[in-house]
């Protein structure tokens, strides 16, 4: 099976090359030496599950590329490695830019191989609920994806309206959408499809 790709970014050579090593048991590793180059590769073939970029670099850091990977491939998961006094800014990219988690250097092989782990593992949930709906005849909306979250938890129709600030009527033009989409006939048979198919949790 052929491992899942990951891109390093780092202008710090050594960096690079180490944490590289750290990692290649685990993953097929591309590295980039500044932002730029690794928005370069990224353009060129987009197939990486995960990226994990250094904060403090010129021209563009960490928390910028990793914002514009956000936009260019959302489901590649974004990893920041940062020193101590850039923790603010760390934080600030894991709430405003989406980035899965944050290390802080110097990194260990444990702490970087336990977080490749962790983003490798969420790419393939996405790539599994991506598949998943892939199968569908047409994909869910995002209320519709609410409408079954709700029916999934035993919501009435009645219920389903008030939670979502809705007509029961529409409740009902959702349900029976998502019907249509599932290939099912009724409420029962849309849960248990929707939870095999990984679409609403167990």
């Amino acid at each position: 099976m052929r491992k899942e790709r990951v891109l390093l970014v780092d202008d710090d050579g050594i960096a690079l090359l180490v944490h590289s090593k750290m990692l290649e048991q685990h993953a097929e590793i591309v590295t980039a030496a500044n932002a730029n180059e690794a928005l370069e590769i990224i353009k060129k073939d987009k197939a990486f599950a995960v990226i994990i970029s250094d904060q403090y670099m010129p021209d563009m850091n960490g928390a910028e590329l990793l914002q514009i990977v956000g936009v260019m491939v959302p489901n590649m998961v974004r990893i920041m490695i940062t020193g101590f006094a850039d923790l603010d800014v760390a934080m600030q990219a894991v709430n405003l830019g989406n980035v899965f988690r944050f290390l802080v250097k110097p990194c260990c092989q444990e702490d970087l191989v336990l977080a490749l782990a962790a983003g490798l593992d969420k790419y393939r949930q996405s790539a599994g609920e991506i598949s998943q709906e892939a199968a569908l005849t047409e994909p869910l909306t995002e209320r519709e994806r609410e409408v079954l979250r709700l029916l999934g938890i035993g919501f009435t129709s009645g219920e389903i309206a008030l939670a979502m600030g809705i007509t029961i009527g529409t409740v009902k033009t959702h349900v029976h959408h998502i019907f249509g989409k599932l290939a099912v006939n009724n409420r029962i048979k849309a849960v248990a499809k929707a939870k095999n198919m990984g679409l609403i949790s167990r």
